[in-house]
């Protein structure tokens, strides 16, 4: 490979605008969104009419335009409400970083009242519930409360957010609209009877986009992130194939694209041409895996050990010998281990993120039904990813 400066690089002619390519705002409009769009229009016109909106439910797989089509309308219904000279507020968390009752209602609070410094953690929940009902009562003004990732929230902490909010508006003198956003289509399994009852009752789906979407995203993006006749409509829908197979996520599609360009750029290239798709997709799944590993706590990466550990062909698996596994190897690193419901919590954690398979199912070596893990690792990534783990523990 021959060694590259910055003075290569920038004078490869690949690039007219990268950001582009990462912006949550398109740079056209929210393409095959119109239908989700009207539908959260509608929903959401009587907060600017000063009636609170209960409990809206958006939902769908990663990168189907959820979280930058909700945040588009947030900057449309604060434009509109300050028209009307109608006092609006909105507080958006993100439920992978607040993930408790207490650190959402802390969160929200710092929004609605920002002459006040609350901490981030600290206070327990009788105070922060005392508190949020005293800031609602004292603002008295219209709140829009956008839980994004909420799925984050009700896996570790229970619904117990929902059914509050779900009925705030018989407590308090503000009028408060909730939008809820999940990844997981399946979120509801999570929510008892009691909050699904009250929570919900407006469901809008974003679907994973297909191929000619996704084709027609990319396609409108790239006009104005790299330089003209660099890609080909052929090697759009390529890339446009490949991830509507996966989920029709427009986030990696585009994160392919650049993948792309940067190869191009390295070899000296003037375009971006099929096979550079096919390198740039194997050296995304194996940089994005070994990134992951990388990040986990000492004991997800004991762990995901031991579940490597296993050198039967299938790398198949039952929970309680994972768990054995790991208490091995917490011997041998002199590692204090961690009870079994908590691995079995770390466990999902791992399949959360797609380094592991796990269900219930038929166990070929114990001729049992029992949870199933399995990896799917080609043996070069398994060995660089053991590797890894050796050398970071």
């Amino acid at each position: 490979m021959e060694e590259l400066t910055f003075a290569n690089i920038l004078e490869n002619n690949i690039y007219k605008d990268r950001d582009v390519l990462f912006s949550l705002q398109p740079p056209t409009g929210f393409l095959h969104r119109i239908k989700q769009k009207n539908e959260l229009v509608m929903e959401l016109a009587p907060v600017l009419m000063n009636s609170p909106v209960s409990c809206i439910f958006v939902y769908g797989n990663p990168g189907t335009g959820k979280s930058a089509l909700l945040l588009d309308l947030v900057g449309e219904i604060n434009d509109e409400a300050r028209k009307r000279k109608l006092d609006l507020t909105t507080a958006y968390v993100n439920c992978s970083e607040s993930r408790t009752e207490t650190s959402i209602l802390l969160s929200v609070m710092s929004q609605v009242n920002p002459a006040k410094e609350y901490p981030k953690m600290g206070w327990n929940r009788a105070k922060t519930l005392d508190e949020f009902n005293k800031v609602m009562n004292k603002e008295a003004k219209n709140v829009l409360i956008i839980l994004d990732e909420v799925d984050y929230a009700l896996r570790e902490s229970g619904d117990d957010i929902l059914y509050r909010l779900s009925r705030i508006n018989n407590q308090v003198k503000s009028k408060v609209s909730t939008i809820i956003i999940s990844n997981d289509v399946r979120v509801s399994d999570y929510i008892k009877p009691r909050t699904q009852s009250a929570f919900g009752r407006i469901k809008i789906i974003f679907s994973p986009y297909n191929s000619n979407e996704l084709f027609d995203i990319i396609r409108e993006r790239v006009k104005f992130a790299l330089q003209k006749d660099v890609i080909s409509d052929n090697v759009i829908r390529k890339i446009a194939e490949i991830e509507a197979g996966r989920g029709g996520d427009a986030r990696k599609a585009l994160d392919l694209v650049d993948a792309c360009a940067k190869i191009a750029v390295a070899k000296k290239k003037s375009k971006i041409t099929i096979d550079l798709v096919e390198d740039a997709d194997r050296s995304m799944e194996e940089n994005s895996v070994l990134n992951i590993i990388a990040s986990l706590p000492k004991h997800q990466k004991i762990l995901y050990l031991a579940v490597l550990k296993n050198e039967k062909n299938e790398l198949e698996m039952d929970g309680g010998e994972v768990y054995r596994n790991y208490l091995e190897l917490c011997e041998s690193y002199n590692v204090e281990p961690l009870t079994e419901r908590r691995i079995r919590t770390f466990l999902i954690n791992l399949s959360e993120v797609s380094l592991i398979e796990a269900e219930v199912g038929w166990l070929k070596t114990t001729k049992k039904k029992a949870r199933k893990i399995t990896v799917n690792l080609d043996k070069a990534l398994r060995t660089k990813a053991d590797k890894l783990l050796r050398s970071s523990i």
